[in-house]
């Protein structure tokens, strides 16, 4: 077996949340709704493109403060930063931005949180602001 790269992140959130993740997703990172099978569970499934990237389930279950703390962050691969920050700046969305050097190239990173305080990373490899 070999893994290959990252199948779906899922996130699970109440029935009251469920909208407000789901449209962050959707607004901000404009991630677009797709197919999901059937399930004992409502929920959502989030797509890049053709490829479904996040699994938003519904629980109301109780998620205690220990079940976060071993989720850090979820990370994408993006391009278009400069008009990606102007529509965060429209949409009024917090977010700080990290320059890093790569060996052969600079890449910007921006981090922000989702309703439900997921931390999410988006990499723009060979893209600045200057």
């Amino acid at each position: 077996m070999a893994v290959t790269g990252i199948n779906h992140i899922n996130i699970e959130v109440t029935a009251e949340q469920l909208p407000k993740v789901k449209a962050f997703y959707e607004d901000v990172l404009d991630l677009k709704s797709g197919f999901r099978s059937a399930s004992k569970r409502d929920g959502a499934w989030l797509y890049a493109g053709n490829t479904p990237v996040i699994h938003l389930s519904v629980t109301e279950d109780y998620m205690n403060e220990s079940d976060k703390i071993h989720f850090n962050h979820v990370a994408f691969a993006c391009n278009g930063l400069a008009q990606f920050k102007r529509d965060l700046d429209i949409q009024q969305v917090q977010y700080t931005l990290e320059q890093r050097s790569l060996a052969d190239r600079e890449m910007t990173q921006i981090f922000l949180n989702d309703p439900v305080g997921i931390k999410i990373e988006l990499n723009f490899a060979g893209e600045t602001l200057s």
